[in-house]
């Protein structure tokens, strides 16, 4: 009766704990990427103190872009919006639905990359060897997906779609 006591009480608090860390997971990684970086009050000292230097820096007027994809493969993608005087003026997590609905076929590689920065993996098919397919990692609110821009050999989007497929059978390509 003891031990029966003493695991139910351990299951109970697994439970807690599990219940607890899918919360803090659902609001909270955006908070917990970017640590306490507000837009309009952050500045470039602060920026790189949380998250070191961007993966790259665009130039946009007087602005300048700063990419952080986290994770070899992370499901988000932070561009850091930079104004004149060095204070962080925007904090946007771009793997977004609104985001991969701006990718239209005729898009260069470059005009993507603004948009949804790295991808996670490259991929070429051999039924279509000098087509490029970049596959961006996403959550989508309940699963991992990839979100894939396949270009054509000339470096312009063919077309856009999701693919659970990969994630499903654990491909590593």
């Amino acid at each position: 009766m003891i031990i029966t006591h003493t695991v139910h009480k351990v299951m109970k608090g697994a439970l807690i704990v599990g219940l607890f860390s899918t919360i803090l997971t659902l609001i909270g990684c955006d908070r917990v990427a970017t640590g306490e970086l507000q837009a309009g009050q952050s500045t470039v000292a602060d920026l790189k103190a949380k998250m070191g230097e961007p993966a790259s820096v665009n130039r946009e007027g007087d602005k300048e872009i700063w990419e952080y994809p986290l994770g070899p493969e992370g499901v988000r993608t932070y561009m850091m919006t930079i104004n004149a005087q060095g204070t962080v003026e925007k904090i946007d997590q771009v793997l977004t639905e609104a985001n991969f609905k701006r990718i239209q076929p005729g898009m260069t590689i470059t005009e993507v990359r603004r948009i949804l920065g790295r991808n996670s993996k490259e991929q070429r098919y051999g039924m279509t060897p000098t087509e490029l397919t970049h596959k961006y990692k996403f959550n989508n609110g309940t699963e991992d997906q990839y979100f894939d821009v396949t270009y054509t050999a000339d470096g312009r989007v063919k077309e856009t779609g999701y693919d659970t497929f990969s994630l499903q059978r654990g491909s590593s390509r």
